[in-house]
């Protein structure tokens, strides 16, 4: 089912970005499928939690290279909130973007696409998976914020959340590859708990990847900066998908990497520090949209929060808000989004009695304000409810440091959802009511049904429980005995609520009345800076670099090759003991000759002396090929050294007889380079022969074994080179045909095509 969802979403962009010029109806409405059926298997998936469904496709079993795919009790919960929201964005997308809009097929392509990438990446249950459908995701999304690119802002934003974003994929897959070496395994869902200090690597890794994908400071920069999208692209990617990708992260390798206590600290502590500063840039802004972007910023961080914490109730709560927020963040979204449309301003400098002209949307934002602040009768509610709880349940110093963080981060949550909805829909400043354009079903719509599945979900707490105290358990087995209560009684969490409350409306209705100067974009500018900078470092290395010499670009090529090969000394001078100098006085002979006309290569001043003398070489080795018993060797061998000399003879006749004059410090220097080369290639050869001596089974035996059988053949020779170095074997037949073209080209005279003379024209020409 995975590979079908994945496939239809792929059917589903192409065909919307052709039918988007014919019909806009059409178009939306096949965008719509697909994920309106990811949605719909997802909730199919919640209702019967019986069974895992699993997936897999091997492309190279040897390599552990494949897709693998599972819908675990989280996933499926992700799914649903995917897929249902994406459905939501498309339709209101069609009410959001001008009639006509020719980027609009090119907009529901991306956006399908970039739904199917988040998906892949919940699904994803191996680390090559999620690498993959990881990276897949920033570069869709920098698509998707850079969609109006004719906007240099759109640009210069999509542009910064591709560098970091993209460069925190490389951090994920550097940190998986520890962390395979530190559990044994590369699926995630068979990954134990492990300790240690490859574990602390591995955590530190992961962490750094999650921060750069969830925005978490201070890798922040870039999701304020994508503001800069069309609306429905904030709605999605900050709502229920991108954003996420970082907080799922983390809280899928909380049970693996948990137990390490700088997984828990520096979790806790970029949870925390985000949560704060995100709060108090949303408090600083008056672009409604961009006070949603730092309040994203600020509950992300509250999200790594609580799963860094670790405890089954901070995991369950996690799992509450993560679920709650992706509904009333989206629905908020939307809201600025349509007051966008029809007013022409985000500033709420500017709005001001909304409430009267767009009742319907002020009751939205409305809902999905005090669903973000924790108010009751909405989702919101019972999940920040079990957060308090999670945070009260905690001892001694964790108590106060993480409990205090938390109900304060709680209190900036209700001051900025405050200083949104008194700024969009409140009084004006000047007294004069915004214009408002006629309201739009498409764009009012999606965000009445996302208001009222918070409204729904506080009401049948029973039924939301169940997926997300699944949901809970798959991360923390203990998790499975917490469900979400609509009204919790006279508790010391609620108690703590209505403080939180109370206080956060005051702050938040007292900021928002207050003369406030637009923030600059420091941080922003700070990575656009360093990324500039980064260019004009590279392009003056490649300046120095790529100077145009061949013969330097060979010794530098040499020189780093012989400087790697020190790693083979030490078991070279192992190994050394056990050699000997010679089977056979012949061999011994051979080697001599080989030796001798090598050094008579670098004696030679004439071009085709030294192309003659390098061909000596190739016929000594290969009569050390003769003595050893290898037939087929010799006759590639004797093939290929021909057609070298003849390349050669053919080639150098064109140019200069003699090599031209050279200084003795470069001679120095290559035969210095020459010399290192020599070393390392023997040094490599002593130590794999070393090793080969050493082993139990000799790789001969396997390779006689298995090469009928596993190769097809019963030359084993033939089977190493179409089998198991079939790719290498394909990569040298390119390199010389490549270069018989090249023997060809140099053997063919100049094809000189004579001028014709070109007489002018006549009279009655001209006359015509």
């Amino acid at each position: 089912m995975p590979f079908l969802i994945l496939f239809l979403h792929v059917v589903a962009a192409i065909a919307a970005l052709a039918l988007a010029s014919r019909s806009r109806a059409v178009a939306v409405f096949v965008a719509a499928v697909a994920p309106a059926g990811a949605a719909v298997w997802g909730l199919v998936a919640l209702l019967d939690p019986t069974t895992t469904r699993s997936s897999s496709f091997v492309w190279v079993e040897g390599l552990q290279l494949g897709f693998d795919f599972e819908l675990s009790p989280i996933a499926a919960l992700l799914t649903l909130a995917i897929g249902a929201i994406g459905t939501l964005i498309v339709i209101y997308a069609h009410g959001y973007f001008a009639h006509p809009e020719p980027t609009l097929g090119r907009f529901l392509a991306t956006l399908t696409i970039f739904g199917a990438s988040m998906l892949g990446l919940v699904w994803a249950d191996s680390v090559w998976t999620l690498f993959l459908f990881w990276e897949a995701t920033s570069v869709t999304s920098f698509l998707l914020v850079g969609h109006k690119n004719a906007n240099a802002n759109a640009r210069i934003a999509a542009r910064r959340a591709l560098m970091i974003t993209g460069a925190g994929g490389l951090v994920l897959l550097a940190g998986m590859m520890v962390l395979i070496d530190a559990t044994g395994t590369h699926r995630l869902s068979e990954m134990a708990p492990t300790t240690g200090t490859t574990a602390t690597i591995a955590a530190v890794l992961l962490l750094v990847a999650a921060a750069t994908k969830s925005a978490l400071v201070p890798a922040h920069v870039w999701l304020p900066g994508a503001m800069a999208a069309p609306t429905p692209v904030s709605a999605y990617l900050h709502s229920a998908t991108m954003v996420k990708a970082g907080v799922i992260l983390v809280a899928v390798v909380s049970p693996v990497l948990g137990g390490t206590d700088t997984f828990r600290v520096l979790s806790m502590t970029l949870g925390a520090l985000t949560m704060f500063w995100g709060a108090i840039g949303a408090l600083r802004q008056r672009d409604a949209k961009l006070i949603l972007a730092w309040g994203t910023v600020s509950q992300l961080g509250f999200l790594v929060l609580l799963f860094g914490i670790g405890t089954a109730k901070a995991t369950f709560a996690g799992v509450a808000v993560l679920a709650a927020h992706a509904v009333f963040k989206a629905g908020l979204f939307m809201v600025v989004g349509e007051v966008d449309v029809r007013t022409g301003t985000r500033d709420i400098d500017e709005l001001g009695g909304l409430a009267r002209s767009m009742p319907i949307t002020a009751t939205i934002a409305a809902l999905c304000g005090l669903s973000m602040a924790g108010v009751p009768p909405l989702l919101g509610f019972p999940a920040k409810e079990a957060a308090v709880e999670a945070a009260l349940g905690l001892a001694g110093t964790e108590r106060l440091i993480i409990g205090g963080a938390i109900i304060a981060g709680s209190v900036l949550t209700v001051a900025y959802t405050t200083h949104f909805v008194l700024g969009v829909f409140g009084p004006s400043r000047n007294g004069t009511a915004t214009t408002v354009s006629p309201g739009r079903a498409a764009l009012m719509v999606p965000a009445a049904i996302l208001a009222c599945i918070s409204i729904l979900g506080w009401i049948f707490d029973g039924t939301t429980s169940k997926p997300i105290t699944r949901a809970a358990a798959a991360l923390n087995a203990k998790a499975d005995v917490y469900q979400l209560i609509n009204w919790p009684g006279a508790t010391q969490a609620f108690f703590v609520s209505v403080a939180i409350v109370i206080v956060g409306a005051i702050l938040g209705a007292a900021r928002s009345r207050a003369q406030l100067r637009v923030p600059a974009t420091i941080g922003a500018n700070a990575a656009d800076t360093a990324l500039d900078q980064t260019l004009v470092l590279a392009r003056r290395i490649t300046a120095r670099m790529q100077h145009g010499s061949l013969p330097v670009y060979v010794l530098t090529m040499a020189f780093v090759v012989a400087a790697v090969s020190i790693i083979f000394v030490q078991p070279a001078l192992e190994a050394v003991g056990d050699m000997t100098v010679a089977d056979s006085p012949g061999q011994l002979a051979l080697a001599l000759a080989t030796v001798l006309a090598a050094w008579g290569c670098t004696q030679v001043d004439s071009r085709i002396g030294a192309a003659l003398a390098l061909g000596v070489v190739g016929l000594a080795v290969t009569g050390l090929f003769v003595v050893h018993g290898a037939p087929d060797l010799v006759l590639t061998q004797l093939l290929v050294e021909t057609v070298i000399v003849v390349g050669f003879v053919i080639g150098l006749g064109r140019l200069r007889r003699s090599f031209p004059e050279t200084g003795a410090r470069w001679r120095q220097v290559r035969a210095a380079v020459a010399g290192l080369c020599a070393a390392g290639v023997a040094a490599a050869l002593i130590a794999a022969e070393g090793a080969a001596s050493s082993a139990t089974a000799p790789p001969t035996e396997r390779l006689v074994a298995e090469a009928v059988d596993e190769g097809g053949g019963n030359n084993i020779v033939n089977v190493i080179l179409t089998d198991v170095r079939a790719l290498d074997t394909f990569g040298e037949i390119v390199v010389l045909a490549v270069a018989a073209l090249g023997v060809v080209a140099l053997g063919r005279p100049a094809l000189v095509t004579p001028k014709t003379p070109i007489s002018p024209p006549t009279r009655e020409e001209v006359r015509a």
